[in-house]
């Protein structure tokens, strides 16, 4: 990677940030340097090849910190016999402390966010303009957001793994927790980063007879090119229902016009990314299949009911959903059914089909994003930016996906923050999106934690 600048990754001073690189063990060490990860709340820093830094003390106030957990050993007798037990000061032995959990690390990182700033800036995926980690700086910086998105950042792989790597540093120079680095990787015509196997449309794909295992191996070949580029999430699958022929924006994007096997196809993809260590975000919530307009340029408004959407754009999201495949996040669509919410408003603004359909029906319990709110006619020719970012994530949304303009993405943030501290957005709400961030970053190793073990292709 000659020539490509990477600002703050070899900036070793321990009073840079309260997330500090780290790890404890060798597997971690190893970990952090193929997949990028930032430990959060660990002591060592590592350096260019390997080299680590003195350790440094861990952040104040975190339960669990692993300086004090099973992994730090004591020495052994140079003569082979069996080492002392530990002892406390009462002469008893010491009861080890327990390993930290994946939980433990989201109520730390949570108990950190010491700011409504902070906590706001968790709930905000942003992108940037340019093809540099250094055009991201400014939103880092002024945001200090959950995460990044790729729209038209990097069309070849080793300028995408440059670019994640120095967006690694800035986050941890601004001493944020780590960045969700995501980008739309659907194959087909959505593939952002050119220089890597497509492995075709989804419609395409189903048509010539593809089998669940088929999708399996489709969703760990993505997997596994997106995660040498360092990215932690995909936007995709499309789990559409594509019933409309007609339909400008979805069209073979989707597996096809059969729900079932959109759902068989669709979970089995999500199975094969997600054991290989890449979170899966399904889309369009609750289905974009069916409109003869393009949400980027206007609101599309379909006119059906519950019954049809259980029966047609529900099902693969259902099984999306399910044990078996346990997907982790799922994106909203700007679409209106008001049949469902009399209001008219986007499904993205609208809490009947956020926190009546997707949690309360589905029982669906991971991560909410939406689709881009700064960047599409059916959000902002109907609505401010601020008030847009307020109505979203009061309906059930965590995670706002805000494309490259800064202005409007501060904007939306600051309009967020106000409406928690006047009280016209719930705390309750705020704190609950944050820990579904924060969950799933849990769960995907970016704060630090082992993966997962992740429902596969058996499954």
């Amino acid at each position: 990677m000659g020539g490509t600048d990477l600002p703050g990754v070899l900036d070793t001073s321990p009073a840079t940030s309260r997330y500090r690189l780290g790890a404890v063990t060798d597997m971690l060490i190893h970990a952090r340097r193929a997949r990028f990860l930032v430990v959060f709340g660990l002591s060592l820093t590592l350096l260019g090849c390997g080299a680590q830094a003195p350790p440094t003390q861990a952040p104040s106030g975190a339960p669990g910190s692993p300086s004090a957990g099973p992994l730090a050993t004591g020495p052994t007798p140079s003569d082979g016999s069996p080492a002392a037990s530990p002892t406390g000061s009462d002469g008893l032995a010491a009861t080890p402390s327990p390993e930290p959990t994946a939980d433990h690390r989201v109520e730390d990182a949570l108990a950190a966010l010491d700011t409504d700033e902070e906590l706001v800036g968790q709930l905000l995926l942003v992108g940037w303009s340019g093809t540099s980690a250094e055009g991201a700086q400014q939103a880092i910086d002024r945001l200090r957001p959950g995460g990044v998105v790729f729209i038209a950042n990097a069309s070849r792989a080793e300028r995408a793994t440059a670019i994640n790597l120095g967006l690694e540093g800035l986050a941890d120079a601004a001493g944020i927790i780590p960045l969700l680095k995501a980008i739309d990787h659907e194959g087909g015509a959505v593939q952002r980063i050119e220089d890597v196997t497509n492995v075709g449309s989804n419609l395409e794909f189903a048509s010539n007879g593809a089998t669940e295992g088929n999708a399996c191996e489709r969703g760990a070949t993505h997997a596994r090119q997106l995660r040498e580029m360092g990215f932690d999430a995909n936007l995709a699958p499309v789990l559409d229902v594509n019933t409309n022929p007609d339909n400008p924006v979805i069209g073979d994007r989707s597996y096809g016009s059969d729900p079932r096997l959109v759902a068989r196809l669709g979970s089995a993809y999500v199975r094969g990314l997600q054991a290989g260590g890449i979170l899966a975000v399904g889309k369009h919530f609750p289905g974009h299949g069916d409109t003869s307009v393009d949400s980027h340029l206007g609101l599309p408004v379909l006119d059906f009911g519950r019954g049809r959407l259980n029966d047609v754009e529900l099902v693969p999201f259902k099984r999306a959903i399910a044990p078996e495949t346990r997907i982790a996040a799922i994106m909203t669509a700007h679409i209106a059914l008001p049949r469902i919410d009399p209001s008219g408003l986007p499904a993205t603004l609208s809490q009947p089909i956020l926190t009546g359909i997707l949690r309360d029906q589905l029982g669906y319990e991971g991560l909410v994003i939406s689709d881009d709110t700064a960047a599409m006619a059916a959000i902002t020719d109907g609505f401010e930016p601020g008030e847009a970012a307020i109505m979203a994530i009061g309906a059930g949304v965590d995670m706002l996906i805000i494309g490259g303009d800064l202005d409007r993405q501060v904007l939306m943030r600051d309009a967020l923050i106000q409406a928690l501290g006047s009280g016209a957005l719930s705390r309750d709400r705020v704190v609950e999106a944050a820990r579904h961030v924060l969950s799933a970053k849990a769960r995907f190793g970016v704060l630090g934690d082992q993966l997962d073990p992740e429902p596969g292709c058996e499954g």
